[in-house]
């Protein structure tokens, strides 16, 4: 309710609200699967545009039981000191959680193309040549891949496969091509 001078109120009125910024909570979402990797007490970095450059420290304090069936999220509490009072109701900000996942291959998102129930990446033959391979995706981490099978450490893909072959025909003969190669001797040709 408002209140301008001259108003009469009763008791009970709301007259002000009076909010302690010292501490701040941003609420963030994190996808489902990225769920397992948080725990409460955990350092998180929180960045906001109207503060380049700078950093605010915060804690994760609360991991929301439900996702948001919808969305695949859930709500992450991050508690962060805000002693200069820079952050306020309402800004927007990003969270940054910086974790070791050990060593993986893996390959660009922009090297995988999806032809529906497959992902598929293009090996550098040499030459001008591509040879298409089904690959298993892992976890999508950013802007690359884990890859848990089809691929070998040190084969070059070709990180633009999706602009390079951009026709569906163009994708399926290479496919057949490559299929028919395998009914033949077993192995992919080289």
């Amino acid at each position: 309710m408002p209140v301008e001078q001259g108003k009469s109120v009763k008791v009970g009125d709301l007259l002000v609200e009076v909010a302690d910024l010292s501490v701040v909570w941003v609420w963030a979402d994190f996808y489902e699967n990225e769920l397992s990797m948080l725990q409460t007490g955990q350092k998180i970095a929180v960045t906001a545009k109207s503060y380049p450059g700078e950093k605010f420290d915060g804690t994760i304090s609360l991991i929301n039981p439900f996702v948001d069936e919808a969305k695949r999220t859930a709500k992450v509490r991050i508690d962060i000191p805000n002693t200069e009072f820079k952050l306020r109701p309402g800004m927007y900000v990003n969270a940054e959680l910086t974790m070791s996942m050990g060593k993986a291959l893996t390959v660009p998102v922009s090297a995988v193309m999806p032809t529906g129930t497959r992902s598929v990446v293009f090996v550098d033959k040499g030459g001008g040549r591509l040879e298409p391979r089904i690959v298993q995706l892992g976890s999508k981490y950013g802007d690359i891949y884990e890859v848990q099978s089809g691929l070998q450490e040190g084969e070059r893909v070709v990180s633009s496969a999706n602009f390079l072959i951009d026709a569906e025909s163009k994708v399926q003969g290479a496919l057949a091509d490559f299929e028919m190669g395998k009914r033949r001797d077993g192995e992919p040709e080289k």
